[in-house]
């Protein structure tokens, strides 16, 4: 059906044809009424011959005019004149993803913003049910303000209920191969589940968002065959080519979120659009590749380390001229990503320093898990597409480089070992205190100086071996109650560490032989010498440089940015950076992000409360009125207490200093405990909810974290790091008294939570090698009953003490039947359902009844996006 010029549908007069397609005719048309322009979309008759399905569809679009968002083409009206069904929606000016990609791949940049604007859309769409199940590059229009989706959920609204693909019956035709015109959308960008006639959901569109997100990385369809049949099979059976290898300067991070996009089974890929907007976002905030490449597509991967290594030549040639006025380098900075190992994570905690750059700049050593999850020292050069893992390091969580950069020292199994970069095998130095992190600087004179973020001592040990002697103890007299994070200077014999006190200051200072130490400025960060005289460290959340004179041990002048922001927790001076004196910084700038949501025994997702960002625990009130939980403040890394109002959706702060509260738990009466950070390790108090007054439960000195309260209200369970660095349960009593050991072993003990009776207690304990769940009588003594097998977390009694639930290592959600009394019984154990993503869930509570399950659900997560390397920073530095 062809309409003229002229031609009036109702209120609206069409005023030229724009287009045609399967799903019918497009128009320019003018609104008489509301005077503007709009776009009419004519029906074929074949769409609205039938009465059942001309009501489904003006049912379904009722429900899609009501989707209001930015890159949603906006569908204002349905109507009928005559025979002729039509559409008014939003009229667009620009082209479609579709005519642009004829020309090529987009860039990194626009595929990015592109990516993130889609998947906002779809997760619009998703959270009211609507699934658009024609995604594809045609679909989307792209405009001035960005990209607008076309056709929302029509093809879902039009679909005959019984209608699926027969690929026998379907036709052989030349490439490309498409289906324009059915009503399930187009082949290309079909996810397996609808070419095989199932039920598409909320995870089809995600199949189809990789698909779009792969043609605009690369400028390929993500599938192909000469034939329909061909074309299907593909999707079922194949894999597309990394993006990689396509675009050799694709961060593999878009590789890996478009892979577990593109995956076969809904239950394997991301779950929610909002997780793939999440990811792409962080990618694009962090992105500073910037080094083009003009050769053709087959050769780059051959020539990127090649050219990746002139640059660096370029820049180590230059940095030798400098001009005699200011000492500044005539070279440009470079700036680009480094990924984790393929299908891996990097291993950042706030106790360690995961992260070291040689000292000329040209190599990384950082510790990361590989695909199967084993933790170990990888090397990347910055001239190298790969890293490569160092043998003998499996284990390890900290690493530090020698002053000649053939060596590097790390910390694992409870050892400080150092081994040559050329070959060997490590060897251990002495042993350390275990079940803490340590971070260690190489001296040129042979010796090591480290420390743990616990800080009772700077130790200085020969690279040979021996035992190690303290060299700086914290003044308890003075308000000194740590000394960590030491690093040498250039000189290799001076060396600055960080003095933290008791009211939360810290300050930077050096230390030199044979002279007491003195004090450079005031600091709150791990901090690093870089030439040409900076010291270079985080401050709320930025990395920044100053400048130092290395010979007066001084400050000049005020800090200046590097980095907008940098994974840093202020209450262990921690940042997750490395620099070399050449002037190489490589940082990691991602938060893990995560969401509090409502889930029913089935798995299915009711309802997300609260706001984003990174949580640790949860704890709902006995009445379920209210939820306890503590949030990092990314700024500062700080942890505050919050209570989330359920009936009226508000968030209240229960804490908000400078200094870090955690690990909150309720108290029968009301209010509440949780750790305080005061300079000390997080030490237990508690807090009177309508007068705000806080008082030690215990004193401070040790790292203390309430787990739960006995039924009867009287007796407080609480874990504490003792000496040997594991943690160990112990008991107070509430109104006052002693504390007193429960289980205390060589082994570390994780979460606890006592059974409703309050005659059990349920534990996760690491005496098989790794956590498992037990159970054992209170106040004992007896046998620990163990739950669990092949590795297990975060143990929740229901309120009736008939189950026992827990995550097992498998990410399932297991529960066991139980009965406690007269005495222990463990009944048969059941999966109730593996939660989504990729990841799981991270914590979990029971709802009252046992019907529902709040979760703490990953949506990003850090570890597993890119560093950021600058190299020859200093280029970077205010003129003066």
């Amino acid at each position: 059906m062809t309409l003229t010029a002229g031609t009036r549908l109702g209120p609206y007069e069409l005023l030229a044809p724009i287009g045609a397609g399967g799903m019918g005719e497009v128009y320019r048309a003018r609104d008489t009424r509301l005077e503007r322009t709009v776009a009419i979309k004519v029906l074929p008759s074949h769409l609205s011959s039938s009465p059942e399905v001309r009501q489904r569809f003006e049912r379904e679009a009722k429900t899609i005019s009501q989707l209001s968002h930015p890159h949603i083409c906006a569908l204002y009206d349905v109507g009928r004149e005559g025979e002729v069904e039509y559409l008014v929606m939003e009229y667009l000016e620009g082209q479609t993803l579709a005519e642009r990609l004829a020309k090529g791949p987009l860039s990194l940049e626009q595929t990015l913003r592109f990516g993130v604007q889609i998947a906002d859309a779809l997760d619009k769409a998703h959270r009211q049910g609507i699934v658009h199940r024609d995604l594809k590059p045609g679909n989307v229009m792209i405009t001035k303000s960005g990209v607008k989706l076309l056709d929302f959920g029509l093809a879902k609204a039009l679909a005959p209920a019984s209608l699926t693909l027969d690929v026998t019956a379907l036709p052989t035709q030349a490439a490309p191969v498409t289906r324009e015109g059915t009503l399930l959308g187009t082949v290309q960008y079909m996810a397996p589940e609808q070419v095989e006639g199932r039920e598409a959901d909320a995870r089809t569109d995600i199949f189809a968002l990789g698909c779009v997100l792969y043609e605009m990385a690369t400028g390929k369809k993500a599938f192909a065959g000469a034939t329909q049949a061909s074309l299907i099979s593909s999707i079922l059976r194949d894999d597309p080519q990394p993006i990689p290898e396509v675009q050799p300067l694709a961060p593999r991070a878009l590789d890996r979120i478009v892979k577990t996009c593109l995956a076969k089974d809904p239950e394997d890929r991301w779950q929610t659009a909002r997780d793939v907007a999440l990811q792409l976002d962080s990618i694009a905030a962090d992105r500073s590749v910037e080094i083009p490449l003009s050769l053709p597509a087959k050769r780059r991967v051959a020539w990127l380390p090649w050219i990746i290594a002139v640059a660096f030549a370029i820049v180590a040639a230059a940095a030798l001229l400098r001009t005699s006025k200011t000492g500044r380098s005539l070279a440009p900075s470079i700036r680009f990503t480094v990924p984790p190992p393929a299908n891996g994570a990097f291993a950042f905690s706030v106790e360690v320093s995961f992260l070291a750059v040689s000292p000329d700049g040209s190599q990384l050593a950082y510790v990361a898990s590989d695909s199967e999850g084993s933790r170990r020292i990888f090397l990347r050069p910055l001239s190298a597409l790969e890293a490569r893992p160092v043998a003998g390091t499996e284990g390890a969580s900290s690493v530090f480089y020698s002053p000649d950069g053939k060596s590097i020292g790390f910390f694992a199994e409870d050892r400080l070992k150092r081994v040559e970069l050329g070959g060997g095998a490590p060897v251990t130095i002495c042993e350390v205190p275990p079940g803490v992190g340590h971070s260690g600087t190489w001296g040129r004179g042979g010796d090591i100086l480290f420390a743990s973020v616990q800080g009772e001592a700077i130790h200085r040990v020969a690279t040979s071996g021996g035992s190690p002697k303290k060299l700086v103890q914290p003044d308890r007299s003075r308000g000194e109650v740590r000394a960590f994070w030491p690093s040498y200077l250039p000189d290799g014999t001076r060396y600055l560490y960080l003095l933290r006190y008791a009211d939360g200051r810290g300050e930077l200072m050096l230390g030199e032989p044979g002279k007491p130490a003195r004090p450079v400025t005031a600091m709150q960060s791990m901090t690093r010498y870089v030439d040409p005289g900076y010291l270079v460290f985080a401050r709320e959340g930025s990395l920044v440089a100053q400048k130092f004179d290395a010979k007066s041990g001084r400050v000049a002048g005020e800090p200046f940015s590097i980095a907008e922001h940098v994974r840093y927790l202020i209450s262990a001076f921690s940042a997750s950076f490395a620099a070399s004196r050449a002037g190489t910084v490589a940082y990691q700038s991602g938060e893990d992000r995560q969401r509090l949501a409502w889930f029913d025994r089935t798995g299915r997702e009711l309802a997300t409360v609260g706001s984003p960002g990174m949580y640790q625990t949860l704890a709902i009130s006995r009445d379920a009125r209210r939820i306890l939980f503590d949030r990092r403040e990314a700024r500062l890394g700080t942890f505050d207490i919050w209570s989330l109002d359920l009936d009226r959706a508000t968030e209240t702060p229960i804490t908000s200093t400078p200094e870090t509260e955690c690990f909150p738990a309720w108290l029968p009466d009301g209010n509440i405990a949780y750790s305080v950070v005061r300079g000390t390790p997080p030490h237990m108090v508690r807090r009177n909810l309508a007068t705000g007054k806080e008082e030690d439960i215990l004193p401070s000195g040790k790292f203390q974290m309430a787990k739960d309260v006995s039924p009867d209200g009287k007796t407080l369970l609480y874990s504490e790091r003792g000496e040997n660095g594991v943690f160990d349960l112990y008991t107070i009593p509430l109104a006052g008294g002693k504390a007193s050991p429960f289980v205390v072993s060589p082994v570390g003990k994780e979460q606890a939570r006592f059974s409703p009776d309050g005659r059990f207690v349920a534990l996760t304990s690491r005496e098989s090698g790794r956590a498992e769940i037990y159970v054992t009588a209170y106040p004992g003594p007896g046998e620990r009953i163990r739950v669990s097998a092949g590795g297990a977390a975060h143990p929740r009694w229901t309120r009736d003490g008939r189950e026992l639930l827990y995550l097992a290592g498998d990410r399932r959600l297991m529960s066991t039947s139980v009965r406690t009394s007269p005495s222990l019984e463990l009944g048969n154990q059941t999966a109730l359902f593996t939660p989504g993503g990729k990841w799981g869930w991270m914590n979990f509570e029971v709802s009252p009844d046992g019907k529902r399950f709040l979760a703490v659900v990953p949506e990003i997560m850090a570890d597993e996006l890119p560093l950021t390397v600058v190299a020859n920073w200093a280029a970077e530095l205010p003129k003066k």
